[in-house]
């Protein structure tokens, strides 16, 4: 079923992108481990007024482990540990190491008829401080995000496929802002093997932060496809840029990802 594999990659962040896995459960007893790699660029930002300028240039390699489990068919646990490089043009400015990992679980409230309701917590443990008044690299504490998830499955003009939803907002330690999130998924399989996903992560901060945070917004957009390889084993790859923002990055990379559900 489509949605056994459905996934978000919430670039989102905090600083450092964070994967999320969508509203459906695992079944009791199963599993995936998804790992991705990211990479982008961004030699222009947004400013205040949310118009394209020219920054210090920016380059970020991040990686990512989602593993999932079902404990019951309702109840579902993850990890997510994460490793991230970034560097800026010019002197100092540059980090790399352990990025924020994630321990949470996932809990159904409803499905039927290939919906599903579902809420999801999880806190985020940070890594390798990084102090940044840009969003999308700052990593200044641990985090808790408690979000809602919806998602149905149907078929689009002969073509199986899904919509995912998350609305949630994440409480952030240290002087960076909270944050509202807001992730939406399409998945089409127009062939057996091959799933398709256009995704959208938007950040939202909830005012402004402490020593230097201003207010910020960013919008990414993922388009990427999954191939099965196997019924266990799947790769994908994508592209990544950002639509738009207010005093955040513009990213443009690739990403590469390879799964395994058990």
């Amino acid at each position: 079923m489509i949605y056994r594999s459905a996934l978000i990659i919430a670039l989102a962040a905090i600083g450092t992108s964070a994967a999320h896995a969508a509203a459906w459960t695992q079944p009791k007893g199963s599993g995936q481990v998804i790992v991705t790699a990211v990479h982008t660029k961004s030699d222009k930002g947004f400013d205040n007024e949310g118009k394209t300028t020219d920054i210090a240039d920016y380059e970020k390699s991040e990686a990512y482990a989602l593993v999932e489990y079902g404990v019951t068919d309702d109840l579902t646990v993850m990890i997510t540990p994460s490793f991230s490089d970034i560097s800026i043009d010019g002197p100092g400015g540059d980090t790399s190491g352990l990025g924020y990992t994630e321990v949470g679980a996932r809990y159904r409230l409803a499905h039927g008829d290939g919906a599903v309701l579902s809420v999801q917590g999880s806190a985020r443990l940070h890594g390798k401080r990084r102090r940044d008044t840009l969003g999308q690299a700052s990593a200044t504490g641990s985090e808790f995000d408690a979000r809602i998830l919806g998602g149905t499955s149907f078929d689009l003009g002969g073509v199986p496929a899904f919509v995912d939803l998350q609305g949630g907002y994440r409480w952030r330690n240290g002087s960076s802002p909270n944050e509202f999130h807001l992730d939406t998924t399409l998945g089409l399989r127009p062939a057996e093997p091959l799933m398709i996903l256009a995704q959208s992560f938007t950040t939202i901060s909830d005012g402004a932060g402490e020593a230097g945070f201003a207010e910020y917004r960013y919008s990414n957009a993922y388009l990427s496809g999954v191939y099965d390889i196997s019924k266990s084993w799947s790769v994908q790859a994508g592209g990544i840029f950002t639509i738009d923002g207010r005093n955040a990055l513009r990213e443009r990379g690739v990403l590469a990802g390879l799964w395994y559900r058990f």
